[in-house]
């Protein structure tokens, strides 16, 4: 790399005297000026447009999306003037929340240089900077996952598995999924007491979003959790006890006050007091009214469970009892918990031993173990906002330590992170109800039929043009698609919609196969591509060191195949995708239909990596000694303005230096 560094230097003079020369279009209007605000692009589908000037009359210039953050230079008449990556202009400020003053970030190459070993991606790094002017010496830690996002979210948010308590949450906030919703009765499925309810997915991927949470408020769901003398101390633990049941003398002789007991846990356990202190407030109430702790439970008098370890409903058992079932157990941990300080004790190191010990060792790993090898089971809590609840009290007990300590927060970074964060609580009051209870073709309920299964599919005759479709949905919710229906000959695909009350969207699919007429043969259906990538006069977005074999499925050809072919024509199977090769599409009986060039912007040399050779065939094509062609031209264009000049350099030699990555 400090080879790679110093041979770039040597572009720098070059790229000054072209920037001088540069004519007034070449750069942004805003180049020569500062933003003075900063403000988070609240929820659109899919996109917010920009616009040359302040109205919906100007000209689009780009496209920001959910949850991006936009650097904001001045306000007219309502729009905000703009800057967000390459996009530049104007939008409505209706459309961006959060709006503050940009902290005042200092460039701190060591800093930055952490950021870039620990592999941090943009979005998380505009986050950090803002807590490191505050707080210099905290020490941010990258904690890369071995799961996409996505899959985490959906192995969170199966029925039972993630709660929200149904009594102090909106309708759109809890599922209506199989096994959490009883359409028989109308009401959600209780799975703790309390009326705990399974949280609809929406609600489980915001608190699931790292970078919801990359602020002063909730950092320290990332704080490491373990014991330091150093930083945790009587004082803080006794800030977080302040107005609750704890906050006062001990209950018993063997300690004076609940801080005592707490602190004692902390030093035998190795789990820090504060975290002992949050988790039981949690558990217990502000008032310390739970029953675990009451000692006056039929059958368990004077059995305690501070933590609510095991605190469940099994079979008769209702979580009260079940977790004082454990208590009053024997042979491990101290039980049976026959005093508070027992249970205190016992608690704390139950926790050590099943969570800060085996890598759960900060709040949202004890909610959202993504941590190997025990994936997604031995959580702490059901609670989905579990760990943001007690983020708040952990945070209160550092509210005394020296700004300056060094603490160390480790950040879940799930794999193939988007640089977008889409993520946003649902606000509408409404239910999820966006099920189809019941289904009919020509007045005959569709054989099969389960509300949970949004795919049918069915023949019917030649003479059959047209059909009927009848669905009934639930009180409140919206259908689109049904009605009669034309059918051509051979397959068809159609779609109803239903919209809940709450606004979320549901898809059903009826695959309709019209039999073709006698004599006539069935007609192949043409193949239709389907993949993520961009399709325009080339085939772009493939990220830099895909391979053949994960391109093609990706590039998912339904009703056909797809080939890709190298710069010399020739079938290419194995290696990576490169600029100057092709991909070609046939349908099932092998008839070539369509085939498209490939480009990876960047990559000018077609050896599918963007490399130090490519920056100096840049700087070549800029200074007239070779010329750009074809697919050359266009992966020289990395930020796709159209034309290749000092920018496309300098976004090729910061993708080098790994400043940004070039955008696909």
């Amino acid at each position: 790399m400090e080879k790679l560094r110093k041979y770039l230097s040597l572009f720098l003079c070059v790229v000054v005297f072209l920037t001088s020369m540069a004519i007034n279009g070449t750069f942004n209007i805003w180049a020569s000026t500062e933003p003075i605000l900063m403000g988070t692009v609240k929820k659109v589908d899919p996109y917010l447009n920009v616009r040359e000037g302040p109205g919906t009359s100007y000209n689009y210039a780009g496209k920001v999306y959910t949850g991006e953050t936009v650097y904001i230079y001045e306000e007219t008449n309502g729009w905000y003037k703009i800057a967000c990556g390459s996009s530049y202009g104007y939008v409505s400020k209706d459309y961006i929340i959060d709006v503050k003053e940009i902290p005042k970030y200092d460039y701190d190459g060591d800093f930055e240089t952490n950021l870039v070993k620990q592999n941090f991606p943009e979005s998380y790094k505009v986050l950090l900077r803002e807590l490191h002017v505050k707080h210099p010496n905290w020490i941010f830690m990258a904690d890369h996952l071995t799961m996409t996002f996505t899959e985490a979210v959906n192995n969170e948010s199966t029925a039972g598995k993630s709660l929200i308590q149904d009594s102090n949450a909106k309708d759109s906030w809890k599922s209506m999924m199989k096994d959490a919703y009883e359409w028989d009765t109308g009401k959600y499925v209780a799975y703790d007491s309390g009326g705990w309810v399974t949280a609809e997915r929406d609600v489980v991927e915001y608190y699931m979003e790292p970078r919801n949470f990359l602020n002063e408020n909730y950092i320290f769901m990332f704080l490491d959790q373990t014991y330091n003398p150093q930083i945790q101390n009587m004082d803080g633990l006794k800030l977080i006890l302040k107005g609750t049941f704890m906050e006062g003398d001990f209950p018993e002789d063997t300690y004076d006050t609940y801080a005592d007991v707490i602190m004692d846990a902390a030093k035998k356990s190795g789990v820090s007091p504060y975290v002992l202190a949050a988790s039981i407030i949690i558990e217990q109430g502000v008032k310390g009214t739970g029953g675990s702790i009451s000692g006056k439970v039929s059958g368990y008098e004077g059995y305690y469970n501070f933590f609510n370890i095991r605190a469940y409903k099994s079979g008769s058992y209702d979580a009260v009892q079940y977790g004082l079932l454990y208590a009053k157990g024997s042979g491990s941990l101290g039980r049976p918990w026959n005093t508070r300080a027992k249970s205190i004790l016992g608690g704390a190191e139950h926790y050590a031993n099943g969570y800060v010990k085996r890598g759960q060792d900060n709040l949202y790993y004890k909610k959202f173990n993504v941590i190997a090898p025990t994936f997604y089971i031995n959580q702490y809590m059901t609670n989905v906002q579990g760990a943001y609840l007690e983020t708040s009290k952990l945070k209160n007990a550092y509210a005394n330590v020296n700004s300056d300590a060094a603490l160390v927060f480790s950040i879940p970074v799930y794999k193939n992170t988007s640089e977008t964060n889409t993520t946003a609580l649902p606000t509408s009051s409404g239910a999820n109800n966006y099920y189809i209870t019941s289904l009919k073709v020509d007045s005959k309920a569709v054989e099969g039929f389960d509300l949970y299964k949004n795919e049918y599919e069915f023949i019917v005759e030649n003479k059959v043009d047209k059909i009927k479709i009848e669905a009934t949905v639930p009180s409140g919710a919206k259908l689109d698609g049904a009605g009669e229906v034309a059918l051509k000959e051979g397959q068809n695909r159609l779609t109803l919609t239903v919209t809940a009350a709450s606004g979320k969207k549901a898809n059903y699919y009826l695959d309709v196969f019209r039999e073709e007429g006698e004599g006539e043969p069935a007609p192949i259906p043409e193949p239709t591509i389907e993949g993520k990538y961009n399709m325009s006069t080339f085939v772009s977005g493939v990220a830099i060191g895909t391979d053949v074999a994960t391109f093609i499925k990706t590039f998912n050809v339904k009703n056909g195949t797809a080939k890709v072919f190298g710069s010399t024509g020739s079938e290419k199977t194995s290696g990576v995708i490169a600029t100057g090769d092709s991909v070609a599409v046939y349908d099932n009986e092998g008839t070539e239909k369509m085939k498209f060039s490939i480009v990876i912007y960047g990559d000018t040399n077609g050896d599918g990596k963007v490399s130090i050779i490519d920056l100096g065939r840049v700087q070549k094509h800029l200074l007239e000694v070779i010329t750009f062609k074809g697919n050359e031209a266009s992966a020289a264009d990395v930020n796709h303005d159209g034309k290749i000049s000092i920018l496309d350099l300098a976004r090729i030699q910061k993708h080098l230096l790994e400043i940004t990555q070039i955008e696909q």
